[in-house]
């Protein structure tokens, strides 16, 4: 079904889009860094997008229009201040931080958007949308994410004992004298119910206080996860048509790919309103 709507045509699959063409279409991966993971294909996740600054990689992004990208909050917080827009680039088409290719290229970011009621330090709603200084010219590396439909809509969904996939070019061991990454990787992360990653996250004498607008993924016996630089990065399930769909962005947890202490994300269905209310300005 196509629909029109200020002006932006929404194809809604079985996913939510913002965008204006068919969202989360990729190149099909080899059948068979983010920690416990594997090297994904060029070109396999064409929203992904890295976030740089002085010319580093910090955290990640999605595409979900032409100019905007959807990331976690805390990627634009120094401290308890808010970095401007004008120090932040986004890389498009990316695969490997290091190594030259004719796909990948950079744009300036022209204005950034955190969620109203975001505070620097804290982990509820930990997004913002960054808009691109020029708008993209899609293509097989450089295409849109499927968003999630919203909290109280018709075929919402809470994606609670499923695998889902997480990509990023963060860290690949908790220690980061060991676990630098440069090309893209991907692992398969399994969304746990909030109740249940409650009482994992206490049976290790944590406090933390996770909330229902937030993802717990992950595995009772750790050895998988985001990790640090993979923040702001999508959390990807796939429609039952075969689209892929962000449904969650890396926004938090406890060192990494520790046994019962899962990675939070938070959880884009709850915020959909919001991101309307950004891009459509």
């Amino acid at each position: 079904m196509i629909f029109t709507y200020v002006g932006i045509v929404r194809f809604v699959l079985n996913g939510h889009l913002v965008a204006d063409i068919p969202c989360g279409r990729r190149k099909l991966s080899r059948a068979a860094k983010v920690v416990g993971g594997e090297n994904a294909t060029e070109g396999e996740f064409p929203w992904l997008v890295s976030l740089t600054r002085r010319g580093g990689h910090f955290c990640g992004g999605s595409l979900i229009t032409r100019s905007h990208v959807l990331s976690a909050g805390h990627c634009l917080c120094s401290g308890s201040s808010i970095i401007p827009a004008s120090q932040l680039k986004i890389t498009l088409a990316q695969y490997d931080l290091v190594q030259p290719s004719p796909y990948k290229y950079e744009t300036l970011v022209k204005s950034a958007t955190l969620h109203p009621d975001y505070v620097c330090g804290k982990v509820k709603n930990d997004l913002a949308i960054l808009e691109l200084e020029k708008e993209l010219e899609w293509s097989e590396f450089v295409h849109p994410a499927c968003l999630p439909i919203a909290l109280g809509e018709s075929g919402y969904k809470r994606f609670e004992n499923i695998l889902a996939t997480v990509a990023g070019w963060g860290w690949t061991n908790e220690n980061t004298q060991l676990g630098e990454g440069d090309r893209l990787q991907k692992a398969k992360v399994n969304i746990l119910k909030i109740d249940t990653c409650r009482t994992w996250y206490k049976s290790q004498g944590k406090k933390t206080k996770i909330l229902d607008t937030q993802i717990c993924a992950g595995y009772e016996q750790g050895g998988i996860d985001s990790c640090w630089a993979d923040s702001g990065g999508p959390l990807m399930v796939a429609s039952d048509s075969g689209e892929v769909m962000v449904v969650g962005v890396v926004s938090t947890g406890i060192g990494c790919a520790r046994p019962f202490l899962p990675g939070l994300y938070t959880r884009i269905s709850d915020y959909i309103p919001w991101v309307e209310s950004v891009v459509k300005k």
